[in-house]
């Protein structure tokens, strides 16, 4: 079984409070330092990390929320094509389309809970994306602050 199988096994599992392994028990805490110590025995000895792979939408959520999440709106010249040559750098993109997004806000609004308030299924979409980067966060944010403003947007698009 290769990363990627394992990966989607714990990602079907995400609703879990705590995950359940050959009669083991593992919080989710548990599974993130897991995957850290694994990255990091990697570099030391020398492999070349490979990117981690994510959706074309999370890997653009990600590179916004790092450059932009201190500042209240997106500038102007931002474009999605910009976005897309940094998150190539950084992840192996899991999907190629990115179907209805035109536009930087429409992939991470800055204030999603007005932006989705009468489109519930994309609210819900928007909602599993940042759920899977707030579970896995020490594998996809190079910048803690970010991290920890996704983690607060999460919050706010449960309650909304």
């Amino acid at each position: 079984m290769g990363t990627e199988e394992i990966l989607q096994y714990l990602e079907n599992l995400e609703g879990e409070s705590v995950l359940q392994v050959n009669g083991n028990t593992y919080t989710w805490e548990q599974v993130k330092l897991a995957k850290k110590i694994n990255s990091d025995i990697k570099k030391e000895l020398g492999f070349t990390p490979s990117k981690p792979e994510l959706s074309r939408r999370r890997a653009y959520i990600v590179i916004l929320e790092e450059r932009y999440c201190d500042v209240p709106e997106y500038p102007k010249e931002v474009t999605l094509h910009d976005i897309h040559k940094r998150a190539a750098q950084r992840f192996a993109f899991a999907q190629r389309g990115m179907k209805g997004f035109k536009m930087v806000s429409e992939v991470h609004p800055k204030r999603p809970c007005t932006f989705y308030e009468n489109t519930p299924f994309k609210k819900m979409n928007y909602r599993r994306a940042l759920s899977h980067l707030v579970q896995f966060q020490s594998l996809f944010f190079e910048i803690e602050e970010a991290a920890e403003s996704l983690k607060t947007i999460y919050k706010e698009v449960l309650l909304c």
